[in-house]
This record gives C-alpha cells, structure tokens and sequence, in this order.
C-alpha cells in the first residue's frame, strides 16, 4: 500500500506533536509514559513552591508537584498536588516538607516516613511541615547577639553619659583643688617629719638620760629583791590571818536572822496576831470605808442644813434656814430633783466607765461648761439616796431642784413639798 504524500505529512505531524509534548513534560518533570501516584498536601504558605518542584525521599527524587491551588473553603490554604511516579509506598502518618535545597533558597518537597505499619492510598492527604530556611536560621542565631550588642551600646552610652557629668567644669576645679589639697598635705607631712628630727636629734641627750634612769630603777629593784620578798611574806601572813578569822559563826547568826523574819512574815501571812489581822483581814477596810461614806453623808447634810447642829439662840429673825429632811416620801406637782455630778470644760461620753453603775445621766450645756445630772425624780427621799450612792465617786456631788423645767433654789422646793 503506498502512502500518499498527505498521509505521510499527517503521520510526521502526529510524531512531532507526540515528542513536542513528551519533551514538554519533560522538562517539567512528567513522564507521560509512567504511571504515577498522586497525593495531596495542605499548607498554609507555600514559602515560594512552584509547580513542577522535585519531589525527593532520603535525597531521591520520586515525583514532582504537579499543580498548586487555593482550597475550595476559601480559608486560603493552599493545596499542593503532589505526583510520586516511584512504587516505593508511604506508611500513615508520612510528612511532606518544603525545604531548601541549596543556599540560592531553591525549594524541594521532602517526604518524611512515618512508622506505621499501614500504609497510604493515592488521593491521601500528606501531613506538611515547613523547615525554616537559611535567612530565618541565621536570624534566630543573629537575634540574641543583636539584643546583647543593644545593651552594650545603652551601658556605654550610660557610661559616657556619667563620665560628661563627673568631667564637667565644676568637677575640673573640684579634682584640681583635692590634688592641691593633696599636695599641702605631702608638703605638711615632709615638714612635720623634719620637725621630728630635728626633736629627736636635739633630745637625744635626754632620751639617754631616761634610758639610763630606767636602768637605776630596774638595778634598784633587783638589789632590794630580797625586801620585796619580805613583803610578800608578810602579806602571806595576813592573810592567813584572815582565814583564821570566825567567818563561819558570823554567817551563821545571819542565817538565824533570816530564818526569824521568815517565821515573823509567815505568820503575819497566815493572819497571825494584830499585824497579821490588820494585813489579812477584809472587815478592817469595809469598816473604814463604810466610816469615811458616813463620814461624807454627814459633810453633806452639815452643808445643807448647818442650823441643824448651830444654833443661835441670842438672835431670832423669825426665819428658819434649816433644811428638814422629809421622814416619808414627798412628792409635789412640777417639782423635781436631780444630782449634779459634775463640770467640765469639755465633753464626756456618757458611756464612759466614770458613770458605771448610773441609770441614767443627762449632760447640759451652760456657756462654755457641761453639766452632768442624774434623771429627774420627784421623790425627795430617793434623791437623797442617789445622793449618798454617788458621793463616793463624784465628792462635789449636790443637789439641785426644777419647777416646770427651770431650777429653782432647794428651799423654795422643800417648802414647796412640805405644803
């Protein structure tokens, strides 16, 4: 069969397209005439991975990237195609790292081997690793140095700084006056040290004076050795003496006195004789504290009603300014009586400890004073024994009597009550 010219054209036409594609396969790493497995890996940044980028396993190439594109989630991942033409298979949990293949910062996809004993499927997704290239390593190797060459340059800066501040004028002068100083003072010491001298050298006859009289006293004292020797023997001898004294009968005497007090103040203790019941016995201070309230209430009442124990018999005016004590309780319309315990200048907590014991105490402002009552009570009689209660802790305690809120004197309210 022969071949016409336009067959023979298509045929040549066919060929060339076949190997114009193989070869542009070829050059990107694809062979059309091998079967291949494919992969896929999931980055976040890519770092510059091309397509066609070789695909290498412990430095052996086995496949190349055969497309790159975003994920479909639109989160912006980027998901590398990865063909492996190699037979040689990928145990679960393999990795596929970009790395840099030279310092130019070419990449190249990595497979790492995981340790499973199942192995991946075509169309399995790769987990990704990104090694760190080379301008990062030496970042990261760089960035400590550069911090420690910051401080250094902020410590010397500060070093400058302090240094400016001492070497200013002021600090000239100051250094040029301490090394004046200093030098005074060398000069002093040189003159002082020529005084010296010149002391000693003109002392010198009395400094061998001394020496020699120094010499005399210890000859003096080596030729009476034997008087010294003496003394001491005498010494010796009294006190010998002294041991011989009776100390021991002297002692003995003290401790018999001590041991006397002791049974004397035990005995007072133990409320023993009149010193012993004056210390220990509790009715001698009732009875006199008791005598000095009676004592008081007696004060009290001279105070209030003196014609009750002086009388003036040679004069009579007709008016009598003694002030009877009512025998039985009176009690007359708008009066009443109250206690004034005390004054003061400033004010008083009427909780305060000093009217423990009180029911009720009122305080009134008069000027510039306050006054402290007990509560109002119409009762003579039982003022009276509020009275006589209290005048042991307020000794110018009185009372005071009120008509409709206003005082008025005690007599005019006695006569009131007495009517």
């Amino acid at each position: 069969m022969k071949l016409t010219k336009t067959t023979k054209i298509g045929i040549l036409a066919v060929i060339c397209l076949t190997i114009l594609i193989w070869g542009i396969n070829f050059l990107k790493g694809r062979d059309i005439f091998r079967t291949e497995k494919v992969y896929y890996a999931r980055y976040k940044n890519v770092g510059g991975l091309e397509a066609s980028t070789l695909v290498t396993l412990n430095g052996l190439k086995i496949g190349y990237v055969r497309e790159i594109y975003f994920a479909e989630d639109l989160s912006g991942a980027l998901i590398v195609k990865i063909a492996i033409h190699n037979d040689f298979p990928l145990p679960v949990g393999s990795s596929a790292e970009i790395a840099s293949s030279d310092l130019l910062g070419s990449k190249v996809v990595k497979i790492n081997l995981g340790k499973s004993d199942k192995f991946l499927h075509p169309k399995d997704t790769l987990a990704t690793k990104i090694e760190a290239d080379i301008m990062s390593q030496v970042s990261e190797q760089i960035a400590p140095i550069k911090a420690k060459a910051e401080r250094l340059i902020v410590n010397l800066d500060s070093i400058v700084a302090s240094a400016s501040k001492i070497l200013n004028g002021e600090s000239q002068r100051n250094l040029a006056e301490s090394f004046r100083q200093i030098n005074l003072t060398m000069t002093n010491l040189e003159k002082i040290s020529g005084n010296l001298n010149e002391v000693i050298s003109g002392e010198k006859k009395n400094l061998a004076s001394t020496i020699s009289n120094l010499s005399e006293v210890t000859g003096n004292l080596k030729d009476n050795s034997g008087k010294l020797g003496h003394i001491m023997d005498n010494f010796s001898t009294f006190s010998d003496s002294l041991t011989k004294l009776d100390l021991n009968r002297t002692i003995d005497h003290l401790n018999a006195t001590v041991a006397s007090l002791q049974t004397v103040l035990s005995k007072i203790d133990t409320a023993n004789g009149t010193i012993g019941l004056l210390v220990n016995d509790p009715r001698l201070y009732q009875n006199l504290n008791y005598t000095s309230e009676n004592l008081n209430r007696l004060l009290v009442d001279l105070r209030l009603n003196p014609k009750r124990y002086v009388h003036f018999a040679a004069i009579d005016f007709g008016r009598e300014s003694s002030i009877p004590t009512p025998s039985t309780p009176q009690i007359a319309d708008n009066i009443t009586f109250s206690v004034q315990l005390l004054t003061s200048l400033t004010p008083i907590s009427l909780t305060s400890p000093i009217f423990k014991g009180l029911d009720e105490v009122f305080e009134k402002k008069s000027g510039s004073k306050y006054y402290y009552c007990t509560a109002p009570e119409p009762s003579y009689d039982k003022v009276r024994m509020v009275l006589n209660n209290v005048q042991s802790a307020f000794p110018e305690a009185f009372l005071k009597a009120y008509k409709k809120g206003k005082e008025i004197s005690l007599k005019n309210a006695l006569k009131s009550v007495k009517k």
